[in-house]
């Protein structure tokens, strides 16, 4: 192996094709720099960053959600969450949907890991946010195409839900993992 470190392709161009309200489909021509005779076109979304919330109140209950995805036309079992406006900070925009999605709301708000959701062909990043001792505090605010259940499950049942397949969303698993890296990492 290579102590080499791979540089980045030069980008030539980049045309957006298609632009939808959560993100934009763009064509990027773009040339390798190791191999500069060899060069390509690749679809990449433009998307914004997310963020996902794990909320957990003072008696180990981690608040999730369920909603109708359309993407797999099913029912899923999720933590709250939501887009990052641009310029807003992801623990900012973390407190907010947690607030709009569920009417929870907690004392502090932790960044505690950040992952690139797919980075073969998008250019976003999502925030896992630990909020602690949340509690209800308001009813939803919901967007209008929005119809979330909230339910309150014992933090220490979550990876039998993801055993089971009861969780399946990628991202949430990544946000689990996060805090089980956090945790082991504090007495």
């Amino acid at each position: 192996m290579s102590d080499t470190p791979i540089p980045p392709w030069t980008v030539e161009h980049t045309r957006t094709v298609a632009d939808r309200r959560i993100f934009s489909v763009d064509l990027v021509h773009a040339r390798s720099q190791l191999r500069p005779d060899q060069a390509g076109e690749f679809v990449v979304l433009d998307v914004p960053d997310w963020v996902n919330v794990l909320a957990l109140t003072d008696d180990d209950q981690i608040v999730l959600v369920e909603q109708y995805r359309h993407g797999t036309q099913s029912i899923t079992l999720e933590i709250p969450g939501g887009m990052v406006d641009p310029g807003e900070d992801m623990a900012v925009a973390g407190v907010r949907e947690l607030r709009e999605e569920t009417g929870f709301a907690g004392d502090h708000a932790e960044l505690i890991g950040v992952v690139e959701p797919n980075p073969a062909f998008q250019n976003n990043r999502c925030g896992t946010l630990l909020v602690r001792g949340v509690r209800q505090v308001a009813t939803q605010d919901l967007d209008p195409n929005e119809e979330i259940r909230v339910s309150l499950e014992p933090l220490e049942h979550i990876p039998d839900l993801i055993r089971s397949g009861a969780i399946t969303h990628s991202l949430v698993v990544a946000a689990f993992h996060h805090l089980s890296l956090l945790q082991a990492r504090r007495p």
